[in-house]
């Protein structure tokens, strides 16, 4: 038996529903009398991206579609924190008609500015869709508490996710075309900060077939920003140093790093946005003009993080070690600024091994002449 519900808000956006149900329902616009749609909002003001139907004489736009009692668990498990009711909606013939729709929990969330979904939809909608999916498919293997508690970080990979679908060069390698990778199944054994995928898929072979069904495992992260403080005119660049989990698990007999600035490229923000804010964080340097250096995946045989990378011209004074990093997130970060001469010869002798440094520094050798000749104006 199907049961008529009220979607409004996230899931008035038809991409969103059909990523939450599996299947694309046919919609009807309709209204809600006495209600209104707003931005849930932290006990500070902040908005939290999603919506709430709340009392208010403005009226709530929306739609009607029947749901099916499968279908109504789904949609149960998804909507955490919400209750359902019985409304009394305005279907477009103009037609009164009672119908369930989710609303908050009272006193839950604070409610904000008035919502609207085709802005929300222009600016979001393909990033929150994405990252749906990927809440969705955790169904059956984690509550649904610990699913929408892993979002933050899901949204994250979901804007790294948008970014790869933007067409990239193929003229040596070969260019791919729809069913190229075929996934029979996808599991998600673990998942926090970062995630683990299980896939069994098969791909195209270079002979023209598919392949066996393969298993195959990647690390999950999202994109990060790499960025060299350099200042062209004194020819020093600024480096931090922090310890680093991966070494001390090899068993590195020095776990502690050089490395460059760097950090995650939050959902919502540009990897040159993410490179000036962690130069700030990281080291309490200000980037002027940002020059980019080769992007690239550092192990692509395993994991999904993706590097952007960028020289990031700024002043430089000798002010020599600092302390610097987010104590909330446990960073414990020591800078030094050093002559561009020095860099390289830690490269020569093994200090520096971070391989993000190395690419931006060989990168900075390349480009160093045209940009002190510019800075120094000879």
């Amino acid at each position: 038996m199907r049961k008529l519900y009220f979607f409004y808000g996230t899931l008035g956006h038809q991409p969103l529903l059909a990523a939450v149900l599996g299947r694309s329902p046919d919609l009807h616009p309709a209204r809600a009398t006495g209600y209104e749609v707003r931005h849930a909002c932290d006990p500070a003001g902040a908005e939290l991206g999603y919506p709430l139907l709340v009392p208010g004489p403005v009226g709530a736009e929306g739609f009607l579609a029947e749901v099916s009692a499968a279908e109504e668990e789904v949609l149960d498990w998804y909507e955490i924190g919400y209750r359902k009711d019985v409304l009394a909606v305005v279907d477009a013939a103009g037609n009164a008609v009672k119908a369930l729709a989710y609303l908050p929990e009272d006193r839950r969330w604070t409610p904000g500015r008035l919502w609207a979904l085709a802005d929300w939809a222009a600016e979001k909608g393909d990033l929150a869709t994405l990252a749906v999916a990927e809440v969705m498919a955790l169904r059956g293997q984690v509550s649904s508490e610990a699913a929408i508690a892993r979002y933050p970080m899901i949204r994250v990979r979901a804007a790294s996710r948008l970014r790869a679908a933007q067409p990239r060069p193929a003229t040596l390698r070969r260019t791919t075309v729809a069913g190229d990778v075929q996934v029979e199944s996808l599991t998600t054994p673990y998942a926090k900060f970062f995630a683990v995928e299980d896939y069994r898929l098969r791909h195209r072979r270079f002979s023209g077939g598919m392949s066996a069904v393969l298993d195959r495992a990647a690390f999950i992260s999202g994109d990060a920003t790499v960025v060299l403080p350099y200042d062209p005119v004194r020819d020093t660049v600024l480096l931090v140093e922090q310890f680093r989990p991966g070494p001390f698990a090899r068993g590195d007999a020095n776990p502690w790093s050089l490395e460059t600035v760097a950090g995650r490229v939050d959902a919502g923000e540009t990897p040159e946005e993410a490179a000036r804010r962690e130069a700030e964080e990281e080291a309490g340097v200000t980037l002027g003009r940002l020059i980019a250096a080769p992007a690239h995946y550092p192990s692509p045989g395993a994991k999904s993080e993706y590097l952007y990378c960028y020289i990031g011209l700024c002043d430089l004074p000798e002010t020599g070690a600092g302390l610097g990093g987010l104590e909330a997130e446990g960073e414990d970060i020591r800078s030094h600024r050093i002559p561009f001469a020095q860099m390289m010869e830690l490269i020569d002798s093994g200090e520096i091994e971070n391989g993000p440094l190395i690419v931006i520094a060989l990168w900075l050798a390349r480009l160093r002449e045209e940009l002190r000749k510019s800075a120094l104006g000879t």
